[in-house]
């Protein structure tokens, strides 16, 4: 089987699959050899039986005087002198034909009879009533005349031992492979609980509910988890320093350009008043994208989050008098950095005040495993062309593009580092519609 299929099934699911392969094996390998071994005692004690019987039959035989045929002259108050007993013996190569009263005047086809698989010593054959039977066949000497004597017994009693064996090993092989299973889900259950508990604790540390994954998984994990703590931290100190540098250089470039700025007024250079705020844009973007995600994770509410922005926005925008309309669900929490959150619902808050005329809507819901907030405005809002301009619905924001704000360009970029997504369109109320959709 490809490499390809396996790795659809689960290491729980293969080991399983693995130990229910190597128990049929082992059941059905077994099975057939206690079978043939026992089917071969059986078939060596009816040989047994029918020797035994030879022996006692040997007494029986005679060559009456002045003939040269060997005649039965003993008793037939045994099992050969009841009618299609089962039990037959045949005399041939002495003159006449001979048989035992069991066969009355029938008489048995041994020149078809075949040897039986296992015991090549037994013929088998069918007697006139078309039942199986077994048999030997021996040379005889009376009185220096030879002949061959056959001697058969029922084949039934050995079919029905070996039924009975089957019916045996078939129900020890089920309980055995049942066995075998049930174990095997449980040891692979127990000895794949130190995976589950170091999948469960890098869960947490994702999550922000532990700072590191430990290293109490037994010796043989327990390497992996101590190299995974030195990856966790050696990428923290990699974020920290990159965090680091980049406020480095947004400040060490924000006083040359700001000189520019204050030099642009003086000499009233729109060029170069115009190229200096593009290049501030651009810094603050890129400082706001290199620090999101890179915080303390931990429960962030949504509700008490939205409320202090929209206390914040309604200071802001206090003199064009909005209504700010709320749909929160106030057992909403996502997991992630409060100031993330807070610069992503901030900007889009902004956006919003800024070109509704009287009114904006916000609605904040869980749908599925994702956090959505929904902010609209009865703005002017973006044409088509626009909203493909600032980043068609589902697409990320890689770049700046001239005309879409700031605001939500850091807001796509954050909610980028977070799995997430921001998406424009027609809001309900006529202006913009702006979707935040974060992984929850």
């Amino acid at each position: 089987m490809p490499s390809s299929r396996l790795h659809r099934f689960g290491l729980a699911s293969r080991l399983v699959a693995l130990a229910a392969i190597a128990a049929l094996l082992v059941s059905t390998v077994g099975g057939w050899i206690l079978r043939q071994s026992v089917q071969g005692t059986l078939l060596r004690h009816f040989e047994q039986r029918l020797e035994e019987r030879t022996e006692r039959l040997l007494a029986g035989f005679s060559i009456l005087p002045g003939s040269s045929q060997i005649h039965w002259l003993g008793r037939s108050n045994d099992e050969f002198g009841r009618i299609f007993s089962g039990w037959y013996w045949q005399l041939e190569g002495s003159g006449e034909l001979q048989a035992s009263r069991s066969l009355w005047d029938s008489r048995l086809d041994t020149a078809s009879n075949r040897p039986v698989p296992g015991n090549p010593e037994l013929r088998q054959g069918v007697d006139p009533q078309g039942l199986a039977v077994m048999g030997i066949v021996r040379v005889i000497e009376v009185d220096g005349q030879a002949a061959h004597l056959h001697v058969y017994g029922p084949a039934a009693e050995i079919a029905s031992e070996l039924d009975r064996l089957d019916r045996i090993l078939l129900l020890t092989q089920l309980g055995l492979i049942v066995s075998l299973l049930l174990t095997s889900i449980l040891q692979v259950r127990l000895g794949l609980l130190p995976l589950r508990r170091l999948r469960d604790r890098l869960a947490a540390v994702r999550t922000g509910s532990a700072a590191s994954v430990g290293n109490d998984y037994g010796p043989e994990l327990a390497p992996l988890a101590q190299e995974l703590d030195l990856v966790l931290a050696r990428n923290a100190r990699i974020v920290d320093r990159a965090r680091g540098h980049a406020a480095d250089l947004s400040h060490a470039l924000k006083k040359p350009l700001s000189l520019l700025a204050a030099d642009g007024e003086l000499q009233r250079n729109a060029l170069l008043r115009q190229q200096v705020g593009a290049m501030t844009q651009l810094i603050d973007r890129h400082l706001a994208r290199a620090g999101s995600g890179a915080g303390s994770v931990r429960q962030v509410a949504v509700g008490d989050c939205i409320d202090s922005l929209i206390g914040l926005m309604q200071r802001l925008h206090r003199e064009r008098g909005l209504s700010w309309q709320l749909d929160v669900n106030r057992d909403l929490h996502w997991r992630g950095e409060q100031t993330d959150f807070e610069e992503m619902l901030g900007n889009l808050l902004d956006n919003a005040g800024k070109w509704a005329r009287s009114r904006v809507s916000v609605r904040a819901r869980r749908q599925h495993d994702e956090v959505v907030v929904e902010i609209g405005d009865d703005g002017p809002g973006l044409s088509a062309e626009q909203i493909r301009e600032t980043g068609v619905r589902g697409r990320r924001f890689d770049e700046d593009v001239e005309g879409s704000g700031l605001g939500l360009a850091i807001t796509g970029d954050i909610a980028e580092t977070y799995a997430g997504e921001l998406s424009l369109g027609r809001s309900p109320l006529g202006g913009l519609l702006a979707c935040l959709r974060l992984p929850g």
